[in-house]
């Protein structure tokens, strides 16, 4: 507690103030109010996510970029699987396999890019952990590469093909199987990078800042804990974000592509840029590429099949496959990040070119209703 009071004691008071109103006032209450409620949801979430920055900040001086990025995106992206089983028990299949489209092309695209623009005004050459590096970006590949085989296998015998139903179809079967193997192949990844490899993962600088654990002014639990607090409040304040931006744009003619794929991530990664983007300024480019890769891998490897595991006791069945512009979108950005980090060197120009990708999905998805 004595953490939080601290941190809450800085320049935020009047915006977290604003949280708290963000969390107890439902979008229902704001009907009338649907672009003023917005609003106050996305500016709610500025100062939780500047805390959340600072407190990674704190947990990665204790157990390093590696180990403190991977905790940092797993609480993340473990709110983000209740909040999805929320919109799955609503039979909301479709949002909820696009939205997770649009959050790794978000990470991976349009943070990642802004992120190394950002490193690369700091120095020449941004250098990358070679094999943090390989296994993110080959993670990310294989599993788009994986969510397509569904599709492809079931493409004629279902056309079109749906993102879920009430009934455990040969498609849904299929979905449980490659979900499980899916989610035994992401575990096992634990083991290879945090157990048997463990050597080639640590950045240089990570045996020094574990030694810090001594001289720290809090310790670990009380930050781990205070970061638990600050992210059920950010899961509190985006779910009515969501909620508020569905009912802005209801009406509004964007297609339901757009909205899900690629307008609802680009506020839900507010807390996930600030983390990003403030560990490039600093120099610590392993730390942004966990906050965007590496989340990007879990919420496929991890998150989806996850969601289609636990699926059946909600009376529903989640089918592992994308809309086909969803699909292309995402293979696009698995192949676009690797081949720009293969070299395990960035500069400000690759960012850019991540950038001029993310603009590319984010005009035809906007124009799409208009070309149809």
């Amino acid at each position: 507690m004595s953490l939080l009071r601290e941190l809450l004691a800085g320049r935020w008071k009047l915006l977290l103030a604003l949280s708290a109103l963000a969390i107890v006032v439902p979008p229902s209450a704001a009907a009338n109010l649907k672009l003023p409620y917005f609003l106050l949801c996305g500016l709610a979430l500025i100062p939780l996510a500047q805390i959340t920055a600072e407190l990674v900040d704190r947990l990665v001086h204790q157990v390093g970029e590696r180990l403190g990025g991977l905790l940092n995106v797993t609480l993340g992206n473990m709110l983000e699987l209740v909040i999805a089983l929320t919109a799955l028990r609503s039979g909301l299949y479709d949002l909820v396999v696009v939205s997770i489209a649009g959050a790794v092309i978000t990470n991976s695209l349009l943070l990642l890019g802004i992120s190394t623009m950002l490193a690369g005004s700091r120095t020449l050459l941004v250098d990358l952990n070679h094999h943090s590096r390989g296994l993110s970006t080959r993670q990310l590949l294989i599993s788009v590469i994986l969510m397509s085989v569904p599709s492809i296998f079931f493409w004629d015998s279902m056309h079109p093909i749906k993102e879920g139903g009430e009934a455990m179809d040969l498609f849904a079967i299929y979905s449980l199987i490659v979900a499980v193997v899916v989610l035994a192949s992401y575990l096992l990844s634990y083991i290879y990078q945090l157990g048997t490899h463990r050597h080639l993962f640590l950045a240089m600088n990570d045996s020094h800042e574990a030694e810090a654990v001594v001289t720290s002014e809090a310790p670990m639990l009380s930050i781990a804990l205070a970061l638990l607090l600050v992210a059920l409040a950010i899961a509190g304040v985006s779910q009515h974000l969501v909620e508020g931006l569905e009912e802005l744009v209801m009406g509004s003619g964007f297609t339901p592509l757009f909205v899900g794929m690629l307008l609802l991530p680009l506020f839900s990664a507010i807390p996930e840029a600030l983390v990003a983007f403030r560990a490039a300024r600093q120099g610590r480019m392993g730390l942004a590429m966990s906050s965007t890769v590496e989340s990007s891998v879990q919420l496929m490897l991890f998150v989806l099949p996850m969601l289609v595991l636990l699926a059946p006791l909600t009376g529903r069945y989640l089918h592992l496959t994308f809309p086909p512009p969803a699909l292309a979108c995402l293979g696009a950005t698995a192949l676009a990040v690797h081949w720009v980090t293969e070299g395990d060197e960035l500069t400000w120009y690759q960012g850019l070119l991540l950038l001029s990708i993310y603009t590319a999905f984010f005009a035809g998805s906007l124009l799409l209703k208009t070309m149809m």
